[in-house]
């Protein structure tokens, strides 16, 4: 009986040995399990502080990119306005351009016009006056004689004797013989200045002026004297 006690002590010892043996080993296995956790975390916590930090850089240059993207529309809106304003001044240069070659056009109609109108006003008073070159010609001697004698008084006179107000010339009874083109010269009534007028064209006994911008012509009479300055 003995004996049979000390086996089963031995059993229970070689049980309680190997309880104690296992409960070692699953204890050793349960630490290293809760250090590759910790390490699993520590791992995790560091993976996460890296993805947090990536996002928080990310997050700044998406910031930076829209605040750049914001930079850029706002420019190309002002680029847009500034394009808008330029097709504006061009069509509006177009116009213009236009409207001057119109007016141009029509300057020009007028000019052709005027100087057809010069041209048959300028013979009709040569034709209406064939016996006024004899006249002017009679007595040169007594005319040379005025002039050298008093010619700051006198001058070169003559008299209007047409108005084209529309053109803005008179026609003057100077012919290339006392005046020339570019010539400027006074019209009076009683000593009184009424304008002053530029020898445009020239023909014998007979000149053409246009009146000067600063002048108007509407104070202008037939027969009044006219001083070539």
């Amino acid at each position: 009986m003995i004996k049979g006690r000390g086996i089963f002590v031995a059993v229970a010892g070689l049980a309680l040995a190997g309880a104690v043996a296992g409960e070692h080993v699953s204890r050793r296995l349960i630490e290293r399990r809760y250090h590759e956790s910790v390490e699993s975390r520590q791992k995790l916590e560091l993976r996460f502080g890296e993805v947090l930090a990536a996002h928080k850089q990310l997050e700044s240059v998406l910031k930076h990119e829209q605040e750049h993207s914001q930079e850029l529309f706002g420019a190309l809106a002002a680029m847009r306005g500034e394009l808008e304003q330029s097709v504006g001044r061009l069509m509006e240069e177009a116009r213009t351009v236009r409207e001057l070659q119109v007016r141009l056009a029509s300057m020009q109609q007028q000019m052709d016009q005027l100087q057809g109108e010069l041209a048959v006003t300028l013979q009709e008073h040569q034709d209406a006056t064939p016996v006024r070159a004899p006249q002017r010609q009679s007595a040169p001697v007594h005319l040379e004689k005025i002039v050298v004698s008093d010619a700051g008084a006198l001058g070169l006179q003559g008299r209007v004797l047409s108005i084209h107000r529309d053109w803005h010339f008179v026609v003057i009874d100077l012919g290339w013989d006392t005046v020339k083109i570019g010539d400027v010269a006074s019209v009076f009534r009683d000593e009184q200045l009424l304008a002053k007028v530029r020898v445009d064209r020239v023909q014998e006994g007979i000149c053409a002026a246009s009146l000067l911008p600063e002048w108007e012509s509407a104070d202008i009479r037939v027969n009044d004297s006219v001083r070539v300055l």
